[in-house]
């Protein structure tokens, strides 16, 4: 996580929010001339500030707010279909993020566009793509979550990682009884992580994302996050616990709960 120090709190790093985070991840991907990670992020970001709103004007009091949200996403997958099919010649990665996006406002009520789109981030970062401005520049490997399969399929790899995750909290169970109370604690922190990416990639196959574009977002997302900007004041309980939260962090308010569950049944009865 960037720390951004203040004058009267030096000690207290800066907050960014989950979009700002994406935002700035985005800006990164341009600078790189990675067109595509750029435009998943920037969209990303649309999608978590939309989801947010939905949340916050009803959605959290919904019998069932996942399948609401589910019916969302496939009114908005529907759209965007559409966009596809009516798009002709090149666009800018600008532009196809600004069509994307209103392709998502305008599958609510003409009311409400205006609203939505003032919420929604800006865009700047992607003119950084503009060919006549920008030399190429190597690409990066396209699917890293895709290659962690190595053969296997998503299912496989999410089996293991919650095993993984058990044995490193065994491990360090047993780590914390011979007072290595470090050790044991890097043991919980990389149990944590396990579950954490087998949360992801469960989660990416079922929201139909077969190519984890999703899970490589925002294990870049995690990847920003310092564990030593938690460890100042604390014990060793208080960090991972930070930690945790700050993973949970990462999602949206409609999946937050699933993952928390997700990091209870890891550590067991």
């Amino acid at each position: 996580m960037t720390m951004v120090t203040d004058p009267d709190t030096p000690d207290v790093p800066e907050r960014h929010s989950v979009p700002e985070r994406l935002v700035r991840l985005a800006d990164r991907y341009a600078a790189e001339g990675d067109v595509r990670r750029a435009q998943i992020a920037a969209w990303a970001a649309d999608v978590y500030v939309l989801e947010e709103l939905l949340w916050e004007n009803g959605l959290a009091e919904a019998a069932d707010p996942v399948a609401q949200l589910a019916a969302v996403g496939e009114a908005v997958a529907s759209a965007l279909e559409t966009l596809a099919d009516g798009t002709t010649g090149e666009l800018t990665p600008r532009a196809v993020a600004e069509a994307a996006r209103w392709a998502m406002v305008s599958t609510f009520d003409e009311s409400v566009h205006e609203v939505l789109l003032a919420q929604l981030p800006a865009l700047d970062g992607l003119d950084a793509l503009d060919p006549q401005t920008t030399a190429p520049r190597p690409p990066r490997k396209e699917h890293p979550a895709l290659a962690r399969l190595d053969g296997r399929c998503p299912e496989d790899l999410v089996a293991e990682l919650r095993e993984a995750a058990a044995d490193c909290l065994h491990v360090g169970e047993v780590m914390l009884v011979e007072g290595e109370e470090t050790a044991a604690g890097r043991m919980a922190h990389q149990a944590d992580v396990a579950t954490f990416e087998a949360y992801l990639i469960a989660a990416a196959l079922h929201a139909g994302d077969h190519d984890l574009a999703t899970v490589d977002l925002r294990w870049d997302l995690a990847g920003d996050l310092d564990p030593d900007a938690f460890t100042a004041g604390n014990d060793r309980g208080d960090v991972f616990a930070t930690l945790r939260r700050e993973l949970i962090s990462l999602v949206g308010s409609a999946e937050m709960e699933t993952l928390w569950r997700s990091f209870e049944s890891a550590d067991g009865p």
